[in-house]
């Protein structure tokens, strides 16, 4: 049985650390397939990825990844336990028989994510304090405080995943080393027209010379556009747009001169900066909740990148996978990916780069 592993990533941007990551997988556990799924133009904290999805890709292949699956804007921008979900459910879906991915600390995540799953997880959907708060609490409750460690808190997640719907798929791990490798610190260099070079691979320094970066310094005046120009029961139909944020929305615009602004104008005990950042994503791209399910109802396999054994490996998968298997986007395709269509074509305004029509995926014959 050949041995297919999987992990999960953002790229924002790719650097060393990653790189490290990958040659680990390859030289602990000899895969026959590695496989990324990998955030499409924006990533989980509500931002747009600081260059797009196909330079992504290709720095991916380039550095050791056979085949490059994108994760739906519907589960990428998303709290931990749902974009786990998605991400898990494309892998199940990719034939994915090992699930690896990086932790600062060796745990036994199997055990820890059974601990958790029994225990009553009710409150955590009770917004009189935030959801991350709340769930921090119930990790706490099971001696494990990962506040401050997001891969060990994705790690549970994707584990609970596995174990919730029985998906035959083994957890792999690789040890994250100390190490001064961090893609905020990278964005940070690059917003201060500071150096990264040490930092990332060739490859990442090479996209970035030809990839506009965007950030939301691009897109606040669209933002204020849409929530000006939108009633209140307008607003109230954007997805997580709840317990009257649609009116806290409408007033602190008026009063902010950029997007932290606005944010820290947003921000209460009630709602993290991460919760309110994807709500302003889904009110500037106008989401509505039914757009969001439609995605969760019909999942689909993107692809963006492959190498000669990635290649292979998707010859094999079209005679086995369930799900639509997407190469190139036509009239059909756009049907079953409009919201990913829909949300490239605003972040296009800025850039003028068309991510969807006459897009095929990244070969590592022409990188």
């Amino acid at each position: 049985m050949a041995e297919i592993y999987g992990f999960v990533a953002e790229f924002n941007p790719f650097h060393n650390g990653h790189k490290i990551f990958i040659d680990s997988i390859k030289k602990k556990y000899h895969p026959d397939v590695l496989i990324a799924v990998v955030s499409g133009n924006f990533v989980q904290r509500g931002d747009f990825a600081i260059v797009d999805k196909w330079s992504r890709a290709r720095m991916a292949i380039s550095s050791g990844v056979d085949l490059v699956i994108e994760l739906p804007f519907a589960y990428s921008v998303q709290p931990a336990d749902l974009f786990a979900k998605g991400s898990i459910k494309l892998l199940n879906e990719l034939g994915v028989n090992n699930l690896v991915f990086g932790t600062e600390t060796d745990l036994n995540f199997k055990q820890l994510a059974t601990e958790i799953l029994k225990v009553d997880t009710k409150f955590v959907q009770d917004y009189k304090s935030s959801y991350a708060t709340n769930l921090n609490d119930l990790y706490k409750s099971s001696g494990l405080d990962i506040l401050q460690r997001p891969n060990q808190l994705l790690g549970l997640n994707y584990v609970q995943e596995i174990i919730k719907n029985d998906y035959n798929m083994n957890v792999k791990t690789i040890l994250r080393k100390a190490d001064n490798y961090s893609a905020t610190q990278i964005r940070d260099h690059l917003s201060n027209n500071e150096s990264i070079s040490g930092l990332v691979p060739d490859i990442t320094e090479s996209e970035l010379d030809i990839s506009k970066s965007l950030s939301w310094d691009n897109y606040f005046e669209l933002l204020k556009y849409q929530i000006l120009s939108s009633s209140p029961q307008e607003l109230q139909q954007i997805y997580q747009m709840v317990e009257g944020l649609e009116y806290k929305f409408i007033k602190e615009i008026v009063n902010s001169t950029d997007f932290t602004d606005f944010l820290m104008n947003l921000k209460s005990k009630r709602y993290t900066l991460s919760r309110l950042r994807r709500l302003c994503l889904y009110t500037l791209l106008n989401v509505k909740k039914t757009e969001i399910t439609k995605v969760f109802e019909l999942p689909y396999l993107r692809v963006l990148g492959f190498d000669d054994v990635g290649k292979k490996y998707l010859n094999t998968l079209k005679k086995n996978v369930d799900v639509p298997l997407i190469t190139r986007v036509g009239k059909k395709e756009s049907k079953l990916l409009s919201l990913e269509v829909k949300v490239d074509k605003i972040r296009g305004i800025i850039d003028d780069q068309e991510q969807d029509f006459g897009r095929i995926p990244i070969m590592e014959g022409e990188i």
